[in-house]
């Protein structure tokens, strides 16, 4: 019936259970071998009508039922892209709105290619409803993760902070929420994390094609599909060659493909966003597609306290302390120092690298808050230019702090900053206005630090000693 109605037979089967998967307009019937017929909502009046005539023979499809105040939903977009970041997005929504969500999101499906305002336009319609409780947030993964690591450990990382953002959030009592998560082949991280949650009475739910069935991880979807296509604008706007636009990052695209050549005749190195290990750039380099290897998150830098804290649930920056692999201190503070052209972490105690300590914060902490003489002094962009220590941090700049950088050295340095913050190399936030109160610059930068549960970066040694004071760990550029 349904291929006699115009359904095309996908031949693409996404698990071992599934016998037949047809796609009719935005409506795809998955059929499972335990008897299971799964139906996506209908976009338009005559699929509705031919799901009615589906559910003549099956029966009718049950609804989902939503019996707790606050739906949390995780999906990525990116994964499979062949330029940019891949972009992982929770979105919590209070049940009331659920059926708004349904109607605003409509038939919007992440996996079909449109332009970056349709993406835009869609959540400007949804950002009426933050007022009545909806939010929803992004994290990222960095190409060259992508590139060379197996990434669901970093995704368990990422997702699980996410999670924190929304349970530590103020009425947000774990038994009042249902989680679902899209499966992507969630790790021990996230599972336990989960577990955990579950003890302490959340729903908790982890399902194949979940964006499908649940309007929290369509928002998630839509939500992390925006960002990357805003990212891949800004891109585009930068590195796009003449008449060769780079295009949507997708493998399958021509306009990509295209620029991928050109990129490569020009005989200029692959470009920061490039993902060097698809087969498509391996083929371009006349070489072996590379394996993958473990991502170099060193759960053994962190004290023993740390890890206890994290078992609990979350990581505050004031309970952040490392040990050097080296000597042993455990430290609250360590100093980044230029060596060749990148930026290395060094012991207090005994001057010695701490290898991948920047990888291990970026997946464990991810919020830095420079003072201005980290701004002024143009550490960030230095960095971002010729090396990555920074890469993928979410950077908090206080007002006050970008009244101290009103320079022309300063102004400069945070349009730079911006610039990077477009393409989606580091994440810009912009926190509000703290009350003064006699309280010094300084002390503002350690305030809005202990709020965003950021490392203060700096190369003052007043401020680095404040912080050092009030148990918030530093960077110290030396």
């Amino acid at each position: 019936m349904l291929l006699n109605a115009g359904g095309r037979m996908d031949g693409e089967i996404k698990a071992a259970t599934e016998r037949w998967r047809i796609r009719i307009e935005s409506v795809v019937f998955t059929f499972y071998s335990n008897g299971t017929l799964f139906v996506t909502a209908p976009s338009s009046r005559r699929a509705a009508d031919l799901v009615k005539e589906v559910c003549k023979i099956v029966g009718p499809l049950p609804q989902d039922r939503v019996d707790r105040d606050r739906l949390i939903g995780l999906d990525e977009t990116g994964k499979g892209e062949i330029l940019g970041h891949m972009v992982l997005a929770g979105a919590m929504i209070p049940k009331t709105l659920v059926e708004d969500i349904r109607t605003q999101i409509g038939p919007a499906d992440t996996k079909k290619r449109r332009t970056t305002r349709y993406w835009r336009s869609l959540l400007i319609r949804l950002d009426h409803l933050r007022s009545k409780g909806l939010e929803f947030l992004t994290e990222s993964i960095p190409p060259w993760h992508v590139d060379r690591y197996n990434i669901n450990k970093i995704m368990d990382l990422k997702y699980k902070r996410i999670l924190d953002h929304f349970i530590h959030g103020p009425g947000n009592r774990t038994e009042k929420l249902r989680i679902v998560v899209d499966d992507y082949g969630v790790g021990r991280i996230l599972g336990e994390y989960l577990g955990l949650l579950e003890k302490r009475g959340a729903e908790v739910r982890v399902e194949f094609r979940a964006d499908e069935r649940y309007a929290e991880v369509a928002l998630a979807s839509v939500v992390a599909k925006s960002r990357r296509e805003d990212m891949m604008a800004a891109i585009s706007r930068s590195y796009s060659l003449p008449n060769t636009p780079v295009g949507s990052g997708n493998a399958g695209d021509v306009k990509t493909v295209q620029w991928l050549r050109r990129w490569k005749e020009s005989g200029k190195e692959w470009a920061w966003f490039v993902r060097r290990s698809f087969r498509t750039v391996a083929e371009l380099d006349g070489r072996p597609v590379p394996k993958k290897e473990e991502p170099p998150i060193r759960e053994e830098l962190l004290s023993h306290q740390c890890r206890e804290v994290l078992r609990t649930g979350t990581l505050s920056v004031k309970s952040l302390t490392i040990l050097c692999p080296k000597c042993g201190s455990c430290l609250r503070s360590c100093r980044i120092v230029p060596f060749e052209t990148k930026l290395v972490a060094r012991c207090l105690n005994c001057n010695e690298e701490i290898r991948d300590l920047a990888t291990t914060l970026l997946y464990y902490n991810g919020c830095v808050i420079p003072d201005s003489s980290a701004i002024i002094t143009g550490m960030i962009s230095k960095d971002l230019e010729s090396g990555r220590f920074f890469e993928g941090f979410t950077f908090v700049i206080p007002p006050q702090v970008r009244r101290e950088c009103d320079t022309v050295g300063g102004r400069k340095e945070l349009g730079r900053i911006a610039e990077f913050a477009s393409m989606g190399r580091i994440r810009l936030e912009q926190p509000k206005e703290m009350s003064i109160e006699d309280r010094t610059g300084d002390e503002l930068v350690v305030d809005c630090a202990e709020a965003y549960d950021g490392m203060i970066l700096t190369k003052d040694r007043g401020m680095y000693l404040l912080a050092g004071s009030r148990g918030i760990f530093c960077l110290q550029r030396v």
